[in-house]
């Protein structure tokens, strides 16, 4: 059985905020090569979007805390460093 993503990213195709929070996550896995991120459309992954309490994108889970809205780098490292 594959062990869950560090990170699950909840997004919307042509959403701007989305965007900017992909490329977040991008800049966060250059510098942590071990990193494993998985995308979800939130349009058609709506059941495991709405389980985690998620009902607008971006959104996503980072190591099982959920995190919405544009997050910083710096909140998203916080959340990975919580091991």
């Amino acid at each position: 059985m594959n062990p869950e993503p560090d990170i699950v990213l909840f997004t919307i195709p042509f959403c701007p905020k989305c965007v900017e929070v992909k490329r977040r996550v991008s800049e966060i896995s250059k510098k942590r090569p071990g990193l494993t991120v998985k995308e979800l459309n939130l349009l058609t992954n709506i059941g495991a979007a709405v389980r985690h309490g998620f009902l607008t994108a971006p959104a996503m889970l980072v190591r099982g805390i959920p995190l919405k809205g544009v997050v910083t780098i710096e909140t998203i490292m916080d959340k990975l460093s919580n091991e």
